[in-house]
């Protein structure tokens, strides 16, 4: 799933990929263009991290564009 965020003229991205029963990645790109590559074994944690991520843009004042996508 992809997120998808403006703020000020600029986008940001988070993204979640499931890769097997005990690998995940989350990722994100920061304002700046910089990507971030977070890694998981399980589903809880990766799921948790996600959550904090979609707090932590909208707490800096990011709105999501288009919801998610697959």
């Amino acid at each position: 799933m992809i997120w998808i965020f403006e703020r000020q003229g600029k986008q940001a991205r988070i993204e979640v990929l499931y890769l097997a029963p005990d690998r995940y990645e989350l990722r994100f790109m920061d304002a700046d263009g910089v990507d971030h590559l977070e890694t998981f074994t399980n589903a809880t944690d990766a799921g948790n991290r996600q959550l904090q991520l979609l707090q932590q843009f909208s707490a800096d004042g990011w709105e999501r564009t288009a919801g998610w996508k697959l």
